[in-house]
């Protein structure tokens, strides 16, 4: 072996005996188990009869050989009652691809069938085995089955988003990997059910996923209510995966309607009133010092409003309200006391206000 210090071979489930000497070979009399891993490279024999080999098994003697990878320079020697087995797929003997339904190698006649072995390990590597198969000698041939096997999150195939206010939006991710050996072909990827849930993002299909890919297509999925009620959607994910051809995903939601308190909604008014004097974006409106007094006026009036709020008085609220409105919608008569950016915000929360007061 070229590198026998490392766990390249594992003989009677321990890693490179620590005896083994690589000029002298290490010989297996009977009754073991030989595992070659990918990376291993034998300079000689596996099996025996032939050659000082670094790993010589002496064949015949009812040794288990599992090869999953590696190169055998010489051969691989073995006879009646050993069982030898080689992990892979593609497999041909002399050139001559073997039906996928082939699982075994046998020599029926009385000489040793000499031949070559080659195809795929399950790593990708390939495999190139010269073969000395001794009468009733049998290989056997793990095949790995190619296909596509497609895993999709979230994994319980159900996502919840629980209560979302009206007007807002929660976003879940439903990703579509493949684990498999083989391309695997999503045909569609489609959403049914109400009208809230959408797809609002992701590649368009048919789609081909390579296998053995650890980052999933992902498919964004938005719930927006638009009413204040339960709703409920599927994902459906169509491909050519044998066993889970049509996958859905279930999806549900509630929309809700958060009432603010008068209490609240009032002190936002004054606290986005004194943000928006701080960044400039609401400035009093009028000749001289008129501006700043206007301002102050205005505020003044939202405080009062904030006190009838708080006292429960919502009628005489409503009407202070009015009054502070029609000094900020932008109409000349009469004349506003704020201008700027903020101004027309300032009079949507007012007014919407005003609406649930008189409720």
């Amino acid at each position: 072996m070229d590198v026998c210090d490392q766990a390249f071979l594992i003989i009677d489930g321990e890693p490179d005996p620590v005896d083994i000497d690589c000029s002298t070979g290490y010989t297996i009399v009977s009754n073991s188990t030989v595992n070659l891993l990918p990376g291993a490279h034998i300079s000689e024999t596996v099996g025996g009869g032939v050659g000082t080999g670094i790993l010589t098994v002496n064949y015949g003697a009812d040794n288990i050989i599992n090869i999953f990878g590696g190169q055998i320079d010489t051969m691989l020697n073995t006879g009646s009652t050993d069982t030898v087995t080689i992990y892979g797929s593609d497999f041909a003997v002399d050139g001559v691809l073997l039906d996928p339904s082939q699982d075994q190698i046998v020599n029926t006649g009385a000489g040793t069938y000499i031949f070559d072995l080659t195809g795929v390990y399950e790593d990708g590597s390939l495999i190139d085995l010269p073969c000395y198969l001794e009468a009733d000698g049998v290989i056997n041939l793990n095949i790995q089955q190619t296909a596509p096997e497609i895993e999709v999150l979230p994994a319980l195939l159900e996502w919840d988003f629980g209560d979302v206010e009206v007007g807002q939006i929660a976003i879940v991710l439903v990703q579509i990997f493949n684990y498999g050996t083989a391309d695997l072909n999503v045909s569609s990827v489609t959403i049914a059910g109400d009208a809230d849930f959408t797809i609002t993002d992701g590649p368009a299909t048919p789609l081909v996923i390579a296998p053995n890919t650890s980052i999933g297509v992902d498919f964004e999925i938005t719930y927006a209510p638009a009413t204040e009620a339960p709703a409920a959607a599927v994902v459906t994910i169509v491909s050519d995966d044998e066993d889970e051809s049509i996958i859905d995903v279930a999806l549900s939601g509630v929309g809700i309607v958060i009432v603010v308190p008068p209490t609240q909604q009032i002190q936002d008014i004054l606290d986005y009133f004194d943000a928006s004097v701080i960044d400039g974006t609401l400035v009093g409106y009028g000749p001289g010092n008129s501006a700043s007094k206007r301002l102050k006026a205005l505020r003044n009036m939202i405080e009062s409003a904030s006190d009838l709020i708080n006292a429960s008085a919502y009628a005489q609220a409503i009407d202070q309200l009015e009054s502070i409105a029609k000094k900020t919608d932008g109409v000349s008569k009469p004349q506003d006391f704020v201008v700027g950016g903020a101004a027309a915000v300032l009079n949507t929360m007012i007014n919407d206000l005003i609406a649930d007061l008189a409720s």
